[in-house]
């Protein structure tokens, strides 16, 4: 079997297991308290006997974004590089185009991601376990060059 494991880093983490054998969501959390609520659940998931990609959400500083102060995502990706666990961190405008998900562009409800959420029975919250499991479909169609993801993307069926 083989995974991704999408990451959405924050104070709030929302993490997401991908199977690529499935095409679909097997698990999604939210993990609280930025770095020191995120090891823990992460180990959870990421389970070395299996084939796992691991991707997390990059984050860059920049005037548009709506920063309060809260380095959290920064603390995340941080610790994932320094654990060499993951070397892949794509922008928000990368994975959110693909899947559909761009604020003020797309309406959510039409997205894949969110119908592959709702067909697993998880709940979607604030939305971060979504945006990881986008950031691993991404992971999946645009690096690993996924089949069956790309024509799930593109609305065709298998």
């Amino acid at each position: 079997m083989t995974y991704v494991l999408g990451i959405d880093p924050g104070l709030s983490t929302g993490m997401a297991v991908y199977d690529l054998e499935t095409c679909k969501v097997i698990r999604a959390i939210e993990a609280p308290k930025g770095i020191k609520g995120f090891t823990y659940p992460f180990y959870r998931l990421y389970d070395p006997n299996h084939k796992v990609h691991v991707v997390c959400e990059g984050f860059t500083l920049r005037s548009s974004n709506k920063f309060t102060a809260d380095l959290s995502g920064v603390e995340i990706i941080g610790w994932l590089k320094g654990e060499l666990i993951c070397d892949t961190f794509p922008e928000p405008v990368q994975h959110m185009t693909i899947t559909r998900l761009r604020k003020n562009k797309d309406d959510y409800k039409k997205s894949v991601i969110t119908k592959m959420m709702k067909d697993a029975k998880f709940p979607i919250g604030a939305g971060h376990n979504r945006m990881a499991l986008s950031v691993a479909v991404w992971y999946a169609a645009m690096v690993l060059k996924h089949r069956p993801t790309l024509e799930l993307l593109s609305g065709r069926e298998k």
